[in-house]
């Protein structure tokens, strides 16, 4: 028998492959021993014995029939509908026969259940689209054991051509993703021309290639009560910087006196050293008109205060159904932080998943063991497979984080861009996989997905 794929996702429009609902006809002379009159029985059978475990469906996901016994349809046939899950991966084959010869039953083609996401990607420069085809194929490859079946739309070039693209969140009223309000060389200001909202629903990934990718936040200080005309001290991480704006990495830079207002010192900030985990900054006020004779009184002090601007290295992040990527990173990581993230959203790495019994009733949900969240490092719920805990940095509620604990490869859904994650992005075997296909992609949620700057 022949394989038919059937995208259970996809609005049913016109097409029979498309919509968990499939029209059957079979005509009278198709059945054994039939004749206008009679009655035709119809069932649904697994094609395999791998298809998804019921106790994960509800009864009105379960694979059936419309009806089970059919007459003859005004148009000659015998019809009927077979309803099959959301899952991806299922097999099965429809059977009918004249009510009660079951054993001269005929059979459908097998039906094998698939979904389709859509992705279109908008690229800035060249360089970065050769880079994007070149990993394509193993993007597509890293969703078809769950399978989903990836399609491109189109490929967009951004309106403008930036060597950093910088994703800091501005909060803006008017702006539903806090990270488009800006500043100048920001994501929104990269969107191609003429776009509108994304077509093929219901779903359709916005896959943003760029160069590099970075975020800032102001990392403010106040001394009171200081002496300290020459100084420095250290930041344990990268300050922003700027070609052309040799302050870009200081925003605020003042001191006072009593009798004194606020007084810009910025030009008396430098920068001699910048590197990932060590900044110095230093400052000499000695030039300062007055401050000199005002610190020749032992007892006198001055008040200082600075904000320098911190620089966070960005792989790469998805909001909704916009993903982000830089590709500075390399091929390998590149495609991780694409099949992770997409993975996201597709609502991979959940915490829970809803159980039933044979007669539909519910049970207790499932927790994913391999599911962790913030409170053990990263951001949103990843997946700790062959991870262990450890000492977490500074910051995390629990303490603990989790780490590659030295046997096989991390699943894609880890939360972190580590050397051990499985080089072709694919997600766990034993937890996230499973999962892939048993996620439901035709909900309102996933429909209603749009990007408004984005396609």
């Amino acid at each position: 028998m022949a394989i038919i794929k059937q995208y259970v996702n996809l609005p049913s429009g016109v097409t029979n492959i498309h919509g968990t609902t499939r029209t059957l006809k079979l005509r009278p002379n198709n059945i054994p021993n039939v004749g206008n009159g009679d009655r035709v029985e119809w069932w649904v059978e697994p094609g395999w014995a791998t298809n998804t475990d019921e106790i994960y469906l509800s009864l009105t996901q379960r694979a059936r029939m419309r009806n089970a016994e059919t007459v003859i349809a005004a148009s000659g046939s015998f019809e009927n509908e077979v309803i099959l899950p959301h899952v991806g991966g299922d097999r099965w084959v429809v059977k009918a026969a004249k009510k009660g010869d079951r054993p001269n039953s005929v059979s459908t083609d097998i039906f094998e259940t698939w979904r389709k996401v859509y992705y279109t990607v908008f690229y800035v420069g060249n360089n970065s689209l050769n880079f994007f085809n070149a990993l394509e194929n193993d993007f597509k490859d890293a969703f078809k054991p769950g399978y989903i079946e990836l399609q491109n739309t189109t490929k967009t070039a951004s309106l403008t051509v930036v060597a950093r693209v910088d994703g800091t969140i501005v909060r803006h009223p008017s702006v539903s993703f806090p990270f488009m309000g800006g500043p100048p060389n920001g994501v929104i200001n990269l969107r191609p021309t003429g776009t509108g909202t994304l077509t093929n629903k219901p779903y359709n990934v916005a896959l943003l290639v760029a160069p590099d990718i970075f975020s800032t936040s102001p990392q403010p200080r106040t001394e009171l009560g200081t002496r300290a005309v020459i100084g420095s001290t250290v930041y344990h991480h990268l300050l922003y910087t700027e070609v052309g704006n040799p302050t870009a990495w200081i925003t605020q830079g003042q001191i006072r006196w009593p009798g004194q207002p606020w007084t810009n010192v910025i030009p008396r900030f430098t920068l001699p050293t910048n590197t990932n985990h060590n900044a110095v900054v230093r400052w000499d006020l000695n030039a300062v008109p007055g401050l000199t004779n005002h610190l020749a009184t032992a007892a006198n002090t001055f008040d200082m205060r600075y904000t320098v601007v911190r620089e966070h290295l960005i792989m790469g992040y998805s909001i909704g159904n916009f993903c982000l990527v830089r590709t500075r990173d390399g091929l390998t990581e590149v495609l991780q932080t694409f099949t992770h993230e997409v993975g996201h959203g597709v609502q991979q790495a959940v915490q829970k998943e809803s159980r039933w019994d044979t007669n539909g009733a519910s049970l207790s949900d499932e927790h994913n063991p391999r599911w962790h969240t913030d409170v053990y490092g990263g951001r949103g719920p990843h997946c700790w497979k062959n991870a262990v805990l450890g000492p977490g940095p500074p910051g995390l509620t629990s303490g603990q984080a989790y780490r590659y604990g030295g046997a096989g490869q991390l699943c894609t859904m880890f939360y972190r861009g580590d050397a051990n994650v499985e080089p072709k992005g694919k997600f766990c075997v034993s937890h996230c996989e499973p999962r892939l296909k048993r996620v439901k992609l035709d909900t309102p949620a996933m429909n209603a997905k749009i990007w408004n700057y984005f396609g």
